[in-house]
């Protein structure tokens, strides 16, 4: 090779090693800087190393970036943490796309240490957690919508206009969070949709044209074969319901069974003769059946579909035809003979010393509840029975236990009454409901099964709990001078025990009361002293010839003081 050749070897050698000297030193010089003029989100990072700027992000940007974001719409308002719904910067990115790093392109190392620009904040978004989240709180921004709604005010219809409903756009506001994030806003209005209720304006409108108004609009007029019954425009709208179904119709409904119960004093000119079930007499020594009677009565189906029409009718239409169906008796006089001959199956007398009072207020008693029928499963009460014991009702002064003492009362004496009839309905086996022995002993009534009333607290009550009807028979044989009166009830039916007897009445436990002086009482009367014990005893049902059943009773009686009565 010649020397000239090598020289110029040599020098290009020379000048390539300088030159690829300088562009190594260029690459670590560059490579290791943002280029000069590069910012993200206003905050210069330019001249600095990637770690540096990432740092430098961080500490400024980070705090916006990863404080809550306020979710709003009209007054409701909710927050949402960033790192908790899938979003969070990328601040390593962000210096990446600003041009930080070590790259051998030539034009690279040249921006690097000359150019350099503005750049948005890299963020990261989970969508599938974000839109969990905005899910989650689209509860809070709901808001249903009220229905309208239709009511009658007696014969006014009153409607309540609709309000619209909102919910959260759930799709579009996960954009307008992810936005808002990018650009640092903290504060994002949710998207909200309007929707109407199930019953709106138009609907409550075309309700009131087509039935309210309709219904209110004046009295119908329905035919019957015996004449007509005028139903008024305020019995209809008492009669009638407004609803919304489940599918938002509003719906009306006329009530026909109450519609019908409020003509009642109406129907009575139609002069419709009542049903009447079988029932018993007494007669000729034994209980007699009574025939059953069928009746009229207006068709409820009938009467319902024909007040609908004539409702929905306007001026001279409002008028329909009803059929009149025969009504049967619930108890027929077949099944009445059905049942075959009543015996006695209770029976009690009890005996009174010779008193005006006791004959009166006995006898009143004893008609009252003579001709009772007590059908199956049906509960009896003296009470309910008897009435007041008032002068208007046949019953005069006479001697009731007030205080442990004897005063006169209207009615007094009745108690004798319900001892009666209680021991009657105690041998035909009927369920005793509600009975009180007198709180002093009287030697006239058996111990312990015997009981008293008064008029509003206590009461007499048995049931029917048997399958047969009954027929309750009372009677008084009246008293005079020198001799004792009695009365007697007797309870008729089918027998269902062989018998019912009660056990011995065991006293045990006596004791004795006190003495009292009564001073200034006109109404006092002298009273001698009475034993106070306990007395038990049972019932017994045979059947077959075997007891079947026991029922244990018990009742303590008071001592009665002696009385001393003074001025």
């Amino acid at each position: 090779m010649k020397k000239s050749s090598k020289i110029a070897i040599g020098v290009i050698s020379g000048v390539v090693v300088l030159v690829g000297g300088a562009y190594v030193a260029g690459y670590f010089l560059a490579g290791n800087q943002v280029p000069v003029k590069a910012s993200a989100n206003g905050v210069a990072i330019g001249g600095l190393s990637p770690e540096k700027a990432k740092e430098k992000l961080e500490q400024e940007l980070g705090p916006a970036f990863t404080a809550p974001i306020t979710l709003t719409a009209d007054d409701v308002s909710v927050q949402l943490v960033p790192a908790e719904v899938g979003l969070k910067p990328d601040f390593e990115a962000t210096v990446r796309a600003a041009g930080g790093g070590f790259s051998w392109n030539p034009a690279e190392m040249l921006h690097t240490l000359t150019g350099g620009s503005e750049v948005e904040l890299v963020t990261l978004l989970n969508p599938t957690e974000l839109t969990a989240a905005i899910e989650a709180v689209a509860p809070e921004f709901a808001e249903g919508g009220i229905d309208a709604t239709v009511a009658l005010d007696g014969t006014k219809v009153v409607v309540t206009p609709a309000t619209d409903g909102r919910g959260l756009d759930v799709p579009l506001t996960v954009q307008a969070v992810s936005s808002a994030y990018a650009d640092g806003e903290q504060t994002v209005q949710a998207v909200v949709e309007t929707h109407e209720p199930a019953v709106t304006d138009a609907d409550a409108a075309r309700f009131v044209s087509s039935f309210a108004d309709p219904l209110v609009s004046g009295p119908i007029t329905l035919t019957l074969a015996q004449g007509t019954l005028e139903v008024t425009a305020e019995q209809l709208a008492a009669a009638t319901t407004i609803d919304t179904t489940e599918a938002g119709d509003l719906t009306g409904t006329i009530d026909a069974a109450k519609l019908l119960e409020s003509t009642a004093e109406a129907q009575k000119a139609l002069e419709l003769t009542e049903a009447t079930d079988a029932s018993f007499t007494f007669a000729d020594g034994g209980v007699q059946v009574v025939p059953a009677k069928v009746g009229q009565t207006i068709d409820p189906e009938s009467f319902g579909a024909a007040a609908k029409l004539a409702a929905m009718a306007t001026g001279a239409g409002r008028t329909a035809p009803v059929d009149v169906i025969v009504q049967e008796p619930e108890f027929t006089t077949a099944e009445a003979e059905a049942l075959g001959t009543f015996e006695v199956i209770g029976e009690f007398t009890t005996y009174y010393p010779h008193a005006t009072y006791r004959n009166t207020n006995l006898g009143r008693a004893a008609s009252l509840v003579n001709g009772t029928v007590l059908m199956p499963d049906e509960i009896f009460s003296l009470n309910d029975t008897l009435g007041q014991r008032t002068a208007a009702n046949g019953f005069i002064d006479g001697y009731v236990i007030s205080g442990g003492r004897l005063v006169k009362e209207s009615g007094g004496g009745i108690s004798q009454s319900a001892t009666t009839l209680f021991n009657a309905a105690f041998f035909a086996g009927y369920k005793d409901i509600e009975h009180k022995p007198h709180s002093l002993y009287f030697d006239r009534y058996p111990a312990g099964r015997e009981a008293t009333i008064y008029y509003g607290s206590l009461d007499l009550r048995f049931q029917n709990d048997t399958e047969y009807p009954s027929y309750i028979r009372g009677y008084i044989n009246p008293s005079s001078s020198g001799q004792r009166g009695s009365i007697t009830f007797q309870i008729w039916s089918i027998p269902t025990w062989d018998k019912v007897t009660s056990t011995e009445l065991v006293k045990s436990g006596f004791y004795s009361g006190g003495e009292r002086v009564v001073k200034g009482d006109p109404k006092c009367e002298p009273q001698a002293p009475i034993r106070g014990f306990t007395v038990n005893w049972e019932r017994l049902f045979y059947k077959d010839g075997a007891i079947a059943k026991r029922e244990p009773f018990s009742w303590k009686y008071s001592a009665g003081d002696r009385i001393t009565c003074e001025p």
